[in-house]
């Protein structure tokens, strides 16, 4: 190539590089010229849209499982309906519960289902700060959502407070549910062994097959034939 040439494609590059640079907004001139610039923080999500929906969410899911009609009170009663209620809280082991449902297998369904609501509840905080909801608010609602499906703490479980460790505190509480619901299942089934007489061929096997996961976290527990037994009781909400 010619070095006339050469310097003709140079001197065009150079033009159209000039004139691409003298197109962008030069910030340092306006700032100069003592022009204030404005930096706006615009919110990722109303958080309305996110916690209405989130908490009539929580509240139908924990009413189709632990309420008055729920799950669990239709499990009990079609138990009544077949064998009476005297035959049904013994089979069930209801231990006097109040009401009589919440006692299903010594009130394991009830405190297992509560633990794995409280760790839903964790998860949806952690999401609902990604989506762009503050965390006071998140918090906040969520707190609302878990003390407004009331159920009693086990033993040892310690209702969080908004703040750093909200959703460790919720954790915690999980997995103390997952633990007092796990002994809860562990005195439903020596009752029953009991009850039977001593035949424990097909309990034997249950018992093994739930203690095998008792080194590992709450929802380690929910293996095998527990997990059968929730999804059982839930398989009307999906």
């Amino acid at each position: 190539m010619h070095t006339a040439t050469k310097r003709t494609l140079v001197a065009a590059a150079a033009l159209a590089a000039a004139g691409l640079f003298a197109s962008l907004p030069n910030h340092g001139t306006v700032q100069a010229r003592g022009i204030p610039i404005q930096h706006h923080d615009v919110a990722l999500v109303d958080s309305s849209d996110i916690l209405g929906p989130e908490t009539t969410f929580d509240t139908t899911v924990f009413n189709d499982v632990l309420g008055s009609t729920g799950a669990e009170e239709q499990f009990y009663n079609s138990i009544v309906a077949a064998d009476g209620a005297t035959l049904a809280n013994t089979l069930l082991d209801t231990d006097g519960a109040s009401p009589v449902y919440s006692g299903i297998f010594n009130g394991a369904e009830s405190r297992l289902f509560e633990g794995l609501f409280v760790d839903t509840l964790a998860s949806e905080d952690q999401v609902n700060q990604l989506l762009g909801v503050s965390t006071a608010d998140s918090q906040t609602a969520i707190l609302a959502d878990l003390t407004g499906n009331s159920f009693p703490l086990p033993t040892g479980g310690v209702e969080p407070v908004v703040g750093t460790g909200f959703d460790g505190d919720l954790m915690a509480l999980a997995n103390a549910d997952f633990a007092e619901g796990y002994q809860d299942l562990l005195g439903y089934l020596g009752s029953f062994t009991g009850d039977l007489g001593g035949s424990t061929d097909i309990l034997t096997t249950l018992l093994g097959d739930l203690t095998g996961g008792t080194a590992g976290d709450g929802l380690q527990l929910l293996t095998g034939d527990l997990g059968t037994l929730l999804t059982d009781l839930v398989s009307g909400l999906i």
